[in-house]
């Protein structure tokens, strides 16, 4: 199922966003855990796209303490997203619950490229913990500015309506109860979380 992103004029309240769910879990063995973790995302003319990821995650394991180091091996939120229509390369946000993230691009798994060789801009990310009902969570607001994404592509980004392709992403690979939840279900293990087939329509569409 698609999820429909709101464009708004201006910044506003991520809880108006749709609520989605990272809870398609994959590659399963004993130990493995299933941590409730939600996403919500919108855009906002003439600024950029945003998402808010978080989880309800106990063993959480947070040991990555600067820029590109293997975040993944921590408790992980991942966003992916193809924002330029047209152009197969896609983004990848892996984040710990530091704060600490890896950024890379390109068309699939392998010859991906670090951004931060490619452009001096970088997102803007900010990790956060809350308390909802008595249970503690973890996440992380992102920005992804029409400049940085310009940058990024070298094209002149703009936001407006269209189709955008990506997924959002909980994993831990190292900790001690592992896991492996998308929003739109993944196929392949070999090929993990860097499978753009798998990736799903996100539709932005201006806010009613």
């Amino acid at each position: 199922m698609d999820y429909i992103a709101p464009l708004f004029e201006e910044k506003t309240d991520t809880r108006l966003a749709p609520l989605g769910k990272i809870n398609s879990f994959h590659w399963e063995k004993e130990g493995y855990s299933r941590p409730e973790s939600f996403f919500r995302f919108y855009a906002v003319k003439s600024k950029g796209i945003f998402a808010r990821l978080w989880s309800f995650e106990s063993d959480i394991r947070a040991e990555c303490r600067k820029r590109d180091d293997p975040c993944y091996t921590d408790s992980c939120l991942e966003f992916f997203i193809m924002p330029v229509c047209g152009d197969k390369r896609y983004m990848n946000f892996e984040v710990n619950p530091n704060g600490i993230y890896l950024s890379e691009i390109g068309e699939k798994r392998e010859n991906r490229r670090f951004i931060k060789e490619i452009s001096s801009l970088e997102p803007q990310i900010n990790a956060f913990r809350i308390n909802e009902n008595g249970r503690q969570a973890w996440g992380y607001d992102i920005f992804l500015s029409e400049e940085f994404i310009s940058s990024v592509y070298g094209c002149d980004y703009k936001v407006e309506e269209s189709t955008l392709r990506g997924n959002f992403y909980k994993c831990a690979d190292l900790s001690a109860s592992p896991h492996f939840g998308a929003h739109f279900p993944v196929g392949s293990a070999s090929l993990g979380f860097h499978n753009p087939d798998c990736f799903g329509n996100i539709i932005i569409r201006k806010a009613e």
